[in-house]
């Protein structure tokens, strides 16, 4: 049997990104594509963001490269 999975598009349940939010793109194989996060707290990011990285393998945001999304 397979799941069904309900598409909520209204725009009541969309929360858009806020001043010091983290947004994260993994692609459906489970790679991690990006980390959008806040210039201000680049260098001291919260220890949840921290254990989501090191889920990814980065031991900090310093190793990333600055990339512009298309």
């Amino acid at each position: 049997m397979s799941e069904e999975v309900e598409n909520h598009d209204d725009d009541e349940d969309y929360e858009e990104f806020e001043e010091g939010d983290y947004g994260f793109i993994i692609s459906a194989n489970g790679e991690l594509k990006t980390i959008m996060f806040p210039e201000d707290l680049f260098y001291d990011p919260p220890s949840e963001v921290k254990r989501i990285c090191k889920i990814f393998g980065i031991k900090n945001l310093h190793q990333l490269e600055p990339r512009t999304l298309h």
